[in-house]
């Protein structure tokens, strides 16, 4: 069983994990995140914060878990994932243009 010195609040524990305290409380509510309530307020172990930081930590980007496209995918150049058009938002919109010219 952990201290008092141990129990972070709600506001603590937003600024370590950088989000706002809905956020955190949300985390709490769903179950991602343990805590418990003591008169009403929700308290968070150290322990239990520090593995929720680096388990957020662990995860990949968003970019990270899309696969690359294939040759078919009209929107690659578009939104310049894997084999896409690059940084460019202009040269995908073209490619685009050129891809579905036939529907204008």
């Amino acid at each position: 069983m952990a201290t008092e010195a141990d129990l972070l609040s709600v506001a603590e524990a937003a600024r370590r994990l950088e989000r706002s305290t809905e956020q955190v409380r949300r985390y709490l509510r769903e179950g991602r995140l343990g805590g418990r309530r003591m008169g009403g307020q929700w308290f968070i172990e150290a322990a239990t914060l520090d593995a929720f930081l680096a388990a957020l930590r662990e995860r990949s980007s968003f970019l990270d878990r899309v696969r690359p496209s294939d040759e078919r995918d009209p929107l690659a150049a578009v939104v310049a994932i894997g084999g896409g058009g690059g940084s460019n938002v202009a040269d995908g919109k073209d490619a685009y243009r050129r891809a579905f010219w036939w529907r204008r």
